[in-house]
């Protein structure tokens, strides 16, 4: 009889212990799946807003670069109008990734025609950047920080065959 009591102790012990490692496993898994992947990034400053561009994976990724184009819309006419700004890149400190900042934006300067006749709307002008193209990497989203009033576009490019240039210097 005793043994059974002690049995009996030891199966609801046994019994208890199980059920709160299984309790503790399961809120820490879920923990770990609710954590956002964007918060090691750092929030956007007042005016500002965080673009997050996840590019899909391609075979040889190390030909292909991205272009970042901010534009801004602005009310034109017939005139060409140019925006230069200057694109930062800034250190994720401590996890050795890169983001982007459109840190400054300058005045339109534009053609002046004459249009006749004189008809103005609203158009994107690309804003033209300090900013080289960037290694293309579907592993890590590009994190980019432009004004609430700037819409940002992305381009693509590949690269071409590649050709000899001394063949071509002797023909």
């Amino acid at each position: 009889m005793i043994f059974f009591k002690k049995s009996t102790v030891y199966k609801n012990c046994l019994l208890l212990l199980t059920c709160l490692s299984f309790t503790l496993y399961s809120h820490t898994g879920q923990a770990a799946e609710k954590k956002d992947p964007m918060a090691i990034w750092p929030k956007p400053e007042k005016g500002y807003k965080q673009v997050v561009i996840q590019l899909p994976m391609l075979q040889n990724e190390e030909l292909y670069r991205v272009e970042l184009i901010p534009e801004k819309t602005i009310k034109t006419d017939c005139n060409r109008v140019m925006i230069s700004g200057e694109m930062d890149t800034k250190p994720l400190t401590g996890w050795g990734y890169e983001y982007y900042v459109l840190s400054k934006i300058n005045e339109p300067a534009s053609t002046r025609m004459a249009c006749v006749p004189q008809k103005i709307e609203n158009k994107a002008i690309a804003i033209q950047t300090n900013l080289p193209f960037i290694d293309y990497n579907s592993k890590l989203p590009l994190v980019i920080y432009i004004p609430k009033n700037i819409h940002l576009s992305y381009r693509v490019w590949s690269a071409g065959l590649l050709h000899n240039a001394e063949e071509n210097k002797n023909k």
